[in-house]
């Protein structure tokens, strides 16, 4: 069974032989525009190289930290537009074929800012789905602060032609929404490609490993046992936590029948 294990952009070089080594695959996280544009076309072809050298397959976080391609503020979405374009190139020439997306969506607007900014997204994301549809990139839109799957769902089926998959995050679930992962299942089940987990107090984001915290991954386990692929299993906990996280996660895997 394979666990992806995040490590930022800049630092995949040098983590990638010790994230190999321990037998997970990487998550690149671009959490850093900065770094993300000053990637020349030799350091991306370096770093494919040594991925292909280890035999193993990526996927990735597009950029996300004060980001909204749906902003009211044209500048703000402008400069989105050009980040999340940029992480679709990058994904493609690491060789990854999802990359993962954070909608900036919040549910504290008014309803008339709440109108405004859906129809914002829907047509400052074209660009970004072109650029996707161009290098063969498939975008997995992440709950964040979502509070319920209409609302993921409704973005992810805003454009008719494309079909945008979708990264369900356990702990975002936790804390943010109250709808038990049940009823985010039923409704988005069958679109997750990736699957984004960690553990908190229902409190806090606090990315604790998979067992620490209250969120039911037995439940997990057993909706996982009825799908015939499972989706990318990614640990979103540091270096340390992840050991024990793939421990639990396989236990409970492993008495549903999945190996």
């Amino acid at each position: 069974m394979v666990f992806y294990l995040s490590t930022h952009i800049e630092r995949l070089e040098h983590e990638l032989d010790l994230i190999t080594r321990e037998g997970f695959y990487p998550e690149v996280r671009m959490a850093s525009t900065d770094a993300l544009f000053k990637l020349s076309d030799s350091d991306l072809g370096r770093m494919r190289e040594e991925i292909e050298k280890r035999a193993v397959s990526v996927f990735s976080h597009g950029p996300f930290f004060g980001l909204d391609i749906a902003s009211m503020d044209r500048g703000i979405s402008n400069y989105t537009r050009d980040c999340l374009i940029r992480g679709i190139e990058v994904t493609a020439s690491l060789g990854g074929k999802i990359m993962v997306m954070h909608t900036g969506y919040m549910p504290y607007f008014s309803r008339g800012g709440r109108k405004h900014w859906f129809r914002n997204w829907g047509e400052r994301i074209r660009p970004v789905v072109e650029e996707a549809l161009k290098r063969d990139v498939t975008i997995a839109l992440e709950n964040t602060w979502d509070d319920k799957p209409e609302i993921l769902l409704r973005l992810a089926d805003i454009i008719p032609d494309y079909r945008f998959s979708i990264c369900l995050d356990t702990g975002h679930i936790n804390c943010f929404s109250r709808i038990s992962f049940q009823g985010w299942w039923d409704k988005v089940g069958g679109r997750v490609e990736v699957l984004h987990l960690h553990d908190n107090d229902g409190l806090s984001d606090d990315h604790l490993p998979a067992g620490r915290g209250i969120f039911d991954f037995r439940k997990l386990a057993g909706k996982l046992s009825e799908i015939d692929k499972l989706p990318l299993l990614d640990l979103e906990v540091d270096f340390i936590g992840a050991e024990e996280s793939r421990n639990y996660l396989e236990r409970l895997l492993g008495e549903e029948g999945i190996k």
